[in-house]
């Protein structure tokens, strides 16, 4: 699991400086039909009143995430302790995730802290000498149960300086409690609740995606559950569906952006195969990232989807489905439901994003009858049993005298540490002023990793920008609600600036005088509009659209360092997240040489098509650019410079090298037997077209050594479907003919 704890605190106190007051306990309730989780952040000191949170809990299963806990006085142990026993009371099954320090060294300590619970993931305190930091690494008792009970935990590169950094803890003392409790895995439907409604990551490889299908008459039921990431399995989902397929998106977590692009694939190769496709439960970050017009298509409708409320009466914060038949009237207007907590009755608030609800008003309502439903109804409820690997699970254990008397010298330092704080909290202020953070949001609340800002990040950064240093580029994503969006917006700025470094590094004069004007107009517009207005949604949609789709041209490039902080702000938490690309010097070299290259074939001079032109026209992944047209065919056919061509008689041009043996080989085929020269071309603006002109080949032009070429024609584009399909738009011919009537 991946959030974000609390900035670490050094326990060796500085010279001359003032400790930074703990704040006070901050409770985050989510509930989600048998499973709630609290997320405690701050002091439990005795001002915690555990019993009356241990009444208000009736679930399943409660999930504790106890990370960001960093002060435990002596009275909050107690109202702990009453809270504990309680809650056992309630929830059939407790779990512990990513317990702090502090919550260690009470378990350590303390006869029954963790009452029936069980501990799943803690961290571990590591020190780096070189850059003199400190930072915190999660272990789980599934993954990491040897090194836990061997008490020993080996050096690993430092977070910040990538020097060694080591295990700042005696290990016996440590993970006495946690080695004692053993091995603990998570239930299937745990981990989903986390990934998908709280975006944790369990294990490295928690995020995998599961995929469950069952077949009920024509009806086809597809379970998905984990990250839409690299590993997403499109051939083998498309592979034999037909009939009514129903996709559960419950379960789904993070989307990453190579992860979206395979779900379109699939959405694109099924459509043809399927009658209807139905998307139920999908979580808002599906919605807002999958469910836009253009990806849905012609045969994907949206049948019920998620939306997070909060309850203003008891405080919990709760994925409510949301019908979109019988919610239709109200979702084309972007207007949530108005919905009560199913707990006290109390009228609950909407929580999601002006980005979801922008997407949930042009839904449109699906055709499903009462038959249908009730399949739907019946499928999703049906629980699917899976085999699975022997689990041994280790009651916790009493602490032995011999123990006890171990850890003596620990609990004496400790008292001395707590009398020596609650000294300093005495000067403290009552109130601390407002603090506005960095970016004028709100006072910081949670870091990714360690006290401070690595390194890599330059010393003065604006939210949205990106900055290089050579080939290596980072990105910086404007204030998101949403972690995961924050993260993806600031890879893809790196990535992007990336692209544009390249781009001055090409030293072919005639690259430069025509590549660059077709993408800088575009590319700076959308820039300078971000910087007049960052909080427009339509400047940030259009900056984070164009490097989206630089991204996705320039394929294969990856952040190799990323961090994320948390702020309070008025509104709720709110993220900047950063991302480090570093492109090794050599393949800079390969790129720019690459990219520079230059083909030549029936009077046109083409380089690859370059990444930055996606700022233009955001589906352009591949083709080639024209940087010099003579006399000949493509200029008889219409072409212009700066056209990219994408397709040569419905072939796809990869790159320039592919177009030219494309056309010269199709043009030798026509030269001899006739026929039309199709071009699918991207012009400078609007939709891709189609330029066509009919050759006369030598069998019907005996006597004329050179075939007759006759000017675009007005005839449909007759090639694949699936070349159109992937661009879409109005097609054209290049005489500015007609549209196709097929669109």
């Amino acid at each position: 699991m991946t959030t974000a704890p609390p900035p670490l605190r050094s326990s060796k106190a500085r010279v001359g400086s003032e400790p930074n007051p703990i704040p006070k306990l901050a409770i985050d309730k989510f509930a989600d039909a048998a499973i709630t989780c609290l997320k405690l952040t701050g002091a439990v000191e005795e001002s915690f009143d555990g019993k009356k949170l241990a009444s208000q809990v009736q679930c399943e299963t409660l999930v504790l995430d106890l990370g960001g806990v960093n002060k435990i006085s002596s009275f909050g142990i107690r109202e702990w302790n009453d809270f504990i026993a309680l809650a056992g009371q309630h929830a059939r099954s407790i779990i512990l995730i990513e317990c702090s320090p502090k919550i260690v060294d009470q378990l350590n300590m303390v006869a029954g802290f963790a009452g029936a619970a069980n501990v799943f993931s803690f961290y571990a305190p590591f020190r780096c000498d070189y850059c003199n930091s400190e930072h915190r690494v999660l272990l789980q008792t599934d993954r990491d149960i040897e090194a836990i009970k061997a008490m020993k935990l080996y050096e690993r590169p430092c977070l910040s300086c990538k020097e060694s950094m080591y295990f700042d803890e005696d290990g016996a003392t440590y993970f006495s409690y946690i080695a004692a409790q053993g091995y603990f895995e998570l239930q299937p439907e745990i981990t989903a609740f986390l990934a998908a409604k709280l975006d944790y990551r369990v294990a490295a490889v928690g995020g995998k995606l599961r995929v469950d299908k069952m077949i009920e008459g024509r009806v086809t039921y597809l379970r998905l559950a984990g990250d839409l990431n690299s590993t997403f399995p499109r051939a083998k989902l498309a592979e034999g569906l037909e009939g009514t397929v129903i996709i559960d998106a419950a379960a789904v977590g993070r989307i990453e952006p190579v992860g979206a692009a395979e779900w379109r694939d699939l959405v694109h190769q099924v459509t043809p195969l399927v009658d209807q496709m139905y998307i139920v439960g999908a979580p808002p970050q599906f919605v807002e990232k999958l469910c836009v017009r253009d990806d849905l298509g012609a045969k994907v409708q949206v049948a019920s989807f998620e939306l997070p409320y909060t309850c203003p009466s008891c405080a919990t914060t709760s994925a409510q489905l949301i019908s979109v038949v019988e919610h239709h009237a109200v979702l084309k207007f972007a207007t949530a439901p108005e919905l009560h907590c199913p707990q006290c009755k109390a009228a609950m608030q909407c929580a999601a994003g002006e980005a979801v609800m922008t997407v949930v008003a042009t839904l449109p309502k699906p055709t499903i009858d009462d038959a249908l439903a009730a399949t739907i109804a019946e499928l999703r409820a049906r629980r699917i049993e899976r085999a699975s690997l022997p689990r041994i699970t280790m009651a916790p254990r009493p602490m032995t005298e011999e123990s006890r008397s171990n850890l003596l010298p620990f609990i004496l330092l400790s008292i001395a540490a707590v009398a020596a704080a609650f000294g300093v909290v005495a000067y403290l202020k009552s109130r601390a002023p407002a603090d506005p953070g960095p970016f004028g949001v709100g006072a910081v609340a949670a870091l990714s990793v360690g006290e401070a800002r690595p390194a890599w990040i330059p010393a003065t950064v604006t939210p949205g920008t990106s900055s290089c240093t050579a080939t290596t580029c980072v990105g910086v994503s404007t204030i998101s609600a949403s972690q995961a969006d924050a993260e993806d917006e600031a890879s893809e700025a790196a990535v992007e600036a990336i692209a544009f470094e390249l781009g001055k590094r090409i030293e072919d004069k005639a690259w430069q005088a025509s590549v660059p004007s077709s993408y800088m107009p575009a590319r700076e517009a959308a820039l300078a509009e971000l910087a007049r207005d960052p909080q427009s949604t339509q400047a940030r949609r259009g900056v984070r659209d164009g490097r989206h789709a630089v991204a996705q041209a320039l394929k294969g490039l990856t952040p190799n360092a990323r961090y994320w902080e948390a702020y309070d702000s008025r509104e709720g938490r709110r993220f900047v997240a950063f991302a480090q690309v570093e492109l090794p010097a050599t393949a800079a070299k390969q790129l720019t040489a690459s990219f520079a290259a230059t083909e030549h074939a029936l009077g046109a001079t083409v380089v690859t098509m370059f990444p930055e032109l996606a700022w233009r026209s955001q589906k352009l992944d591949h083709g080639a650019i024209i940087v010099g047209l003579e006399h000949g065919p493509l200029q008889e056919l219409g072409l212009a410079e700066k056209y990219v061509v994408l397709a040569v008689d419905g072939r796809e041009v990869a790159d320039a090298a592919t177009f030219a043996k494309l056309a010269t080989d199709e043009y030798a085929q026509l030269s001899e037997h006739g026929g039309a020269l199709r071009l699918l071309v991207q012009p400078e603006s609007g939709d891709p077209r189609e330029f066509q002109s009919q050759i006369a080949g030598k069998a019907t032009q005996p006597n004329n050594p050179h075939p007759a070429t006759t000017g675009p024609t007005q005839t449909e584009p007759s090639g694949p479907v699936n070349v159109w399909d992937r661009y879409g738009g109005s097609r054209r011919n290049g005489s500015g003919g007609r549209d196709d009537p097929r669109q």
